[in-house]
């Protein structure tokens, strides 16, 4: 249903293109609406070649913080009318960019309240699954590399199931960042071998016995949920997707009718 105070939305797109596209695509789809004009008004703002890999300047391949340059499209959103904002891309919110991003905005006086993808994934699960004590993760090396998800989940009280760098490297960061098969080389659709990498990984963390398992990649939110390979195992584990989970996120800040209590709006200025 509409609301008349409801927030404009504001993404952070290009990180792949087609992350920011499926974020837009899961706020259109979770909202509650049963007209055109009942949807919540959103901004995608996607600049891919303006912004430097993530992974590679984390693991020191490139020296251009990605944090300036995010940080200048959460501003033109804000300048468009954007009040809440939703940053397409897990390994961006890694301490080194996410905080550079915050301190950007702060000096610059930006109101915009900034929804973090990997607290809203974490606190997810600790409000909806109670029983879930193991939970895995699944992302690009970047995010692996920066402890983002492993030291949240902790800190909520999880034992935290992180695979060895050769498994992550070779099997999971190779689904989205192989040349010549991986999901961001190929935006035609998901390769057979991506899918087979997919098999491997969730067999993994299931014999690893994971109660819920984060997609903390938003490349791996591209693979069809009804596919063999992402629905595997759900039976057994919990499949908590980011981008779905952020996308709910967005829609609830767009809507709130009241600031959002202290405790929650710790994360808007979360830094480790």
């Amino acid at each position: 249903m509409k609301h008349g105070k409801d927030k404009i939305i504001g993404i952070v797109g290009g990180m792949g293109p087609q992350a920011g596209v499926a974020l837009l695509e899961s706020i259109t789809r979770f909202t509650e609406a049963a007209t055109d004009q009942e949807h919540l008004p959103a901004i995608l703002m996607s600049f891919p070649g303006w912004i430097t890999d993530r992974t590679a300047f984390l693991e020191g391949h490139v020296n251009s913080n990605p944090a300036y340059t995010i940080a200048g499209i959460i501003k033109k959103l804000e300048s468009a009318g954007a009040e809440v904002i939703g940053i397409a891309c897990n390994t961006s919110h890694a301490p080194r960019i996410y905080n550079v991003v915050m301190d950007e905005l702060q000096n610059s006086g930006s109101k915009a309240r900034l929804v973090n993808m990997p607290y809203e994934t974490c606190k997810h699960i600790k409000d909806n699954y109670p029983q879930a004590s193991r939970v895995g993760v699944m992302c690009t090396n970047g995010t692996y590399r920066s402890g983002i998800y492993r030291d949240l989940l902790r800190n909520m009280g999880f034992e935290a199931v992180i695979p060895d760098q050769s498994f992550q490297n070779d099997v999971i960061h190779r689904m989205v960042y192989d040349p010549e098969f991986g999901i961001k080389s190929n935006t035609g659709g998901i390769t057979k071998q991506v899918r087979s990498l997919m098999r491997e990984a969730l067999a993994f963390f299931e014999e690893s016995d994971t109660d819920a398992l984060i997609l903390g990649c938003t490349e791996f939110s591209l693979i069809p949920s009804g596919s063999d390979e992402a629905s595997a195992g759900e039976a057994n584990m919990i499949i908590a997707d980011s981008t779905e989970i952020l996308a709910k996120s967005l829609i609830r800040e767009a809507r709130a009718t009241v600031p959002m209590a202290s405790d929650v709006l710790e994360y808007s200025c979360f830094k480790l």
